[in-house]
């Protein structure tokens, strides 16, 4: 089983990369925030230290690595992240019955961790169902074999989270014709005391892209 590869980027899909590395190209699916760092960037890191991150200075990449073989499709996929957490996030995501690698993709690139487990705790199964397309029973039943699980993932600072808000302003701004990871990725930029400030703020920001 691989657990991570590292290597150089020899090509970006539009849901996947081709990874270069020991004289051969993987095929790994990746999360699209982390195509869209890969595509404005030659490493999916931040502030890179060469002294700890020797790798960096070559060009090289490391993806920690899901992969399952798909007997239905007679496909051998790899899901690349960038760090361990998301795959951890990833895996307990997939052993939820009835939820396979592709939908689990969906889920992480449409619900940011903090609020997937903000919807777990509280049990608000609406947000899931509006916010990644899940049906209502499964929707619940991720709720009902997460709750006692999500507790000890550092999934960054939930204070303040509104997924009431979060939803309504989510679904404002696709309404207007932007799409869901475009949404949802500004939305973490804006601010405002309530959601008509948010959506004013966040068409100001996408108006200056």
């Amino acid at each position: 089983m691989i657990s991570f590869l590292e290597g150089k980027i020899e090509h970006l899909g539009d849901k996947y990369v081709i990874l270069s590395t020991g004289g051969i190209g993987y095929k790994v699916i990746v999360a699209p925030k982390l195509l869209n760092i890969l595509s404005n960037s030659t490493l999916p890191v931040k502030d890179v230290d060469p002294v700890k991150s020797p790798s960096a200075t070559t060009g090289l990449i490391k993806l920690f690595v899901h992969s399952q073989l798909n007997m239905r499709e007679g496909t051998f996929d790899m899901y690349g992240f960038q760090d361990k957490e998301d795959l951890e996030l990833f895996n307990l995501i997939t052993s939820v019955n009835g939820i396979g690698p592709k939908s689990a993709m969906n889920i992480l690139a449409t619900v940011e961790a903090k609020h997937l487990k903000a919807a777990v705790i509280n049990e608000d199964a609406n947000y899931l169902k509006k916010v990644s397309g899940l049906g209502p029973k499964t929707a619940q039943r991720l709720i009902l074999e997460l709750k006692n699980k999500v507790d000890h993932l550092e999934m960054g600072d939930m204070a303040g989270v509104d997924l009431g808000q979060e939803g309504h302003a989510l679904e404002a701004l696709m309404a207007l014709g932007y799409g869901q990871y475009q949404a949802k990725e500004v939305l973490k930029e804006v601010k405002g005391e309530n959601l008509q400030d948010r959506v004013r703020n966040a068409l100001k920001l996408l108006g200056r892209k």
